[in-house]
This record gives structure tokens, C-alpha cells and sequence, in this order.
């Protein structure tokens, strides 16, 4: 395929281009960890230490607000919240169990659509009364839900969910998962993870099984071939 491409597109000996079409190979090495060392026209990858490097955690974003507030305010008080936020950093909505009546769905829809704009791959992470990580659900999965045809039987479930004092209504919606990863997992272990899992974020725990920050699979691959070109495999 190579030569064909070469022949093609009548390259020469260019050993950038030979480098560039060789990256996927280097992606799933960085991934499975099966490859230290590859070389490619004097560019040289070192996978393995990359990999192993501790994972790159996007920072959590706890947004817990009064939906009471919001229901009474309409979206000016969603707008004053959102203020504060910089475009571009990683949000999450974090939504504690056993508080009958507490979260108005229509209200969770409205603080999404909002936040989302600020961060496209919003997360929504569920904890127990203790603050400890219980679920999480990409934020667009959501509101597709929660504003879809049968949004009034939707927003019952969601509602019974997290009126609920454990997890188990909450697992049971779609898109929201019980897993995640521990804060000092490396590079490989998360990717590892997020691919069985066909997911784009995953929430990091720290020791206690609180939420301490967000592993986005986009940033840990742009990470480790950052430290790659630089020739650096270990944390930044």
C-alpha cells in the first residue's frame, strides 16, 4: 500500500510522509503497549514510556447548583452561573442521589444545552449523598433523552432515578455507565478502558471513589504524541 501510495502521488524517498502514514501504527502501540521503540525515517516513537506514564486528567469542573433556582429564574440565572466559565475547558454537571424532588429534569435539559457550549463533550456525573462516584452519561446522550418523543415518560424515569438513594434506577437509563478509572492510571490502561467501553470520557476517582478529574480520550492521544515529538515520554 505504501509503495502503491508513493508511486501514485509520485513521492520520493520522503521519510515525513513515510513517518506520518506510519502513526496509526504508532497510536496502537502507544494504546496496547506491545511496541517500545519504533523508527521511522530518524523519527523515533518510545512508546512504551508514554504509556505507561500516568494518565492525563482534564480537570472536573463540579457545577452542583440549585435546579430549584433555575425553575424560578428561567435562564437568566443559568446565564449568571455560566458567566465565570471559560469556553473551552472540559464541564461537568454533578448530580447527587436521594434528593426527592430536588432536580427538575426539564431544568437538568436547560443547564446541559447551556454548559454544552462551553464544553461540546459535556459529562453528567451522578454520586451518592457522600460525593462518591456512582454513574456518568455523555451530557448530548442526555438531552436527546430527556428531550426526545416520549420525553415525559423519560423525564419520569430520570426523575425516579435520582430520587432513588442508590444507583440502580440510575444504571438502568441509557448511556449512563458504572465504570470508571482511578486517577493514577496510565495512559494505557485508560485508553485501554474507554475503547472496551466504546466511550469518549471517562470520570477519574481518586482514592475515596470521588470524582477528581476527566480522562477525555481526544486529549490523551494528542497528549502522548505531543510527548512523542518532543522526545519526552513522562508527564508534562
Amino acid at each position: 500500500m505504501l509503495a502503491w501510495i508513493l508511486k501514485r502521488f509520485q513521492i520520493g524517498e520522503s521519510t515525513t510522509f513515510i513517518a506520518l502514514l506510519l502513526l496509526p501504527l504508532g497510536i496502537w502501540g502507544i494504546a496496547s503497549g506491545a511496541i517500545s521503540e519504533f523508527s521511522a525515517g530518524g523519527v523515533a516513537l518510545k512508546f512504551r514510556e508514554a504509556a505507561k506514564a500516568e494518565v492525563k486528567l482534564l480537570p472536573l469542573t463540579d457545577v452542583v447548583e440549585d435546579f430549584q433556582a433555575v425553575e424560578k429564574g428561567g435562564v437568566s440565572a443559568i446565564e449568571g452561573f455560566t458567566r465565570n466559565l471559560a469556553p473551552g475547558k472540559p464541564v461537568a454537571l454533578v448530580l447527587k442521589l436521594g434528593r426527592p424532588g430536588y432536580y427538575v429534569p426539564s431544568a437538568v435539559v436547560l443547564y446541559l444545552r447551556a454548559l454544552s457550549s462551553f464544553d461540546p463533550e459535556l459529562t453528567l456525573v451522578v454520586t451518592d449523598a457522600e460525593g462518591k462516584f456512582v454513574a456518568s452519561a455523555d451530557g448530548r446522550a442526555v438531552i436527546n433523552f430527556l428531550a426526545g418523543q416520549n420525553d415525559f415518560q423519560a423525564q419520569e424515569r430520570f426523575r425516579e432515578a435520582l430520587d432513588a438513594p442508590d444507583a440502580s434506577k440510575v444504571l438502568e437509563l441509557p448511556g449512563f455507565t458504572g465504570e470508571a478509572i482511578a486517577a493514577n492510571a496510565t495512559n494505557a490502561e485508560a485508553l485501554k478502558k474507554i475503547d472496551e467501553l466504546a466511550r469518549r470520557t471517562l470520570v477519574a476517582l481518586d482514592r475515596d471513589g470521588r470524582p477528581k478529574g476527566l480522562a477525555k480520550r481526544d486529549a490523551i492521544i494528542t497528549h502522548l504524541l505531543v510527548q512523542l515529538a518532543s522526545g519526552s515520554g513522562g508527564t508534562p
